[in-house]
């Protein structure tokens, strides 16, 4: 935030607590329009705490906040530490905004002190990395990548360089499978187990279980994690014919949800109980393509060979037994999800480019006419950040 703006330091999604950053010759106006404290803001000092209120732009209060200043006019650098509503998030901002303060184009150094523009531009992104393993891993690229600027240019072949360059850059989606949370439909025939399953996969009860079938009769969205990657797990209703008004607008809104969810797991009661729901379904939904066909309720008996042999031949080496209640199987039902949607772990534990910036760089050394001409370029990646 060079000239001033603002910046939202927190992660997405509801929180505890959420900071925001003010900077700038504009930072003025917004606290005087919408902060109300009861010492006047003007007469602090660098260090200074203060209980506040954030006001809407009517003078309603919105929240009971905590301002910390960081630098006193004339160009204030102050935090404002709200409750960690998304809304009330996306209100501070836009209150901010009418004060002519916009949103921080360059990497925010406010929470952390940085070395160089690689460790800037990482501590940027954290706040969108919803998994511990997510975070981890953006940071470790920040060493992987210094240990790439001094390494590459040793390579004996300025041809051998350019492919590792050309490579590195290639990797830059992977940060988008920590950022951005692989939407997962859960599909099946009612009573197949698919809400235990999606309790169990998220570890908290988020949706209603009930052994009476057409129990869940709206899709439920509910956030998790699969060996570190987040990932939004979609409970559907039932898939099944009905002359229920509601079950079957339920159904029908399943049956959308398939079009736009990443990644598709069939969820079938793999009991002898579960056989006609099983054979009724697959009549209808063979020519879905799941990226694994989980046979719920192998606690009750280990019928996994047998029923999928009767599964469609491109379902059955996605197949395998699991019982939602015992959480039994369910690691390598994430395991075979993750590799369906090619995340594979050899892939997060090599340099990867996470900003467009980076990629730019890598490109251009890519073009280089020799080795030295290479380094030079590729200096750029770690460059000092500014004020650091």
């Amino acid at each position: 935030m060079p000239t001033g703006g603002y910046a939202v330091l927190t992660s997405p999604g509801p929180a505890a607590i959420a900071v925001v950053r003010i900077r700038g010759p504009h930072a003025g106006a917004f606290l005087a329009r919408y902060i109300r404290t009861r010492r006047p803001l003007t007469a602090a000092a660098a260090g200074d705490v203060r209980r506040a209120e954030l006001l809407d732009a009517d003078g309603a209060v919105l929240d009971d906040i905590v301002i910390s200043v960081h630098a006193s006019p004339p160009v204030w650098d102050v935090r404002v530490h709200l409750h960690g509503n998304p809304q009330l998030v996306r209100r501070c901002t836009e209150l901010a905004e009418t004060c002519d303060l916009r949103a921080a184009e360059a990497p925010d150094m406010g929470l952390w002190a940085v070395q160089d523009v690689l460790e800037a531009e990482a501590y940027a992104l954290l706040p969108q990395m919803p998994t511990l393993r997510g975070a981890q891993w953006l940071l470790g690229q920040t060493a992987r990548l210094r240990d790439l600027v001094t390494s590459l240019p040793k390579r004996a072949a300025l041809a051998d360089a350019c492919a590792v360059c050309r490579q590195v850059a290639a990797r830059t989606d992977i940060v988008s499978w920590f950022a951005q949370p692989l939407r997962v439909a859960l599909v099946g025939p009612v009573n197949a187990g698919k809400s235990t399953l999606a309790n169990a996969l998220a570890d908290r009860a988020a949706s209603i279980v009930s052994p009476a079938p057409g129990t869940t009769r709206d899709w439920v969205e509910i956030q998790g994690e699969a060996c570190g990657f987040p990932v939004t797990w979609l409970d559907t209703a039932g898939l099944r014919d009905s002359t229920d008004t509601l079950e079957a607008a339920s159904v029908a809104r399943s049956r959308a949800l398939l079009e736009g969810a990443d990644a598709v797991v069939v969820v079938l009661d793999g009991s002898p109980a579960g056989e006609m729901a099983r054979t009724e379904f697959l009549a209808t939904y063979a020519r879905l393509t799941p990226a694994c066909v989980a046979l719920n309720k192998c606690d009750l008996g280990d019928w996994t060979t047998a029923v999928s042999a009767a599964l469609p031949t491109r379902w059955r080496d996605r197949a395998l037994g699991i019982s939602a209640t015992c959480r039994a199987g369910l690691d390598d039902l994430c395991r075979m999800l993750l590799a369906s949607a090619g995340r594979h772990a050899d892939d997060v534990d090599v340099p990867a480019a996470y900003t467009p910036r980076q990629v730019q760089i890598l490109r251009a050394a890519v073009a280089a006419p020799d080795l030295n001409a290479l380094y030079d370029k590729l200096l750029q990646l770690g460059a000092p950040a500014a004020g650091a």
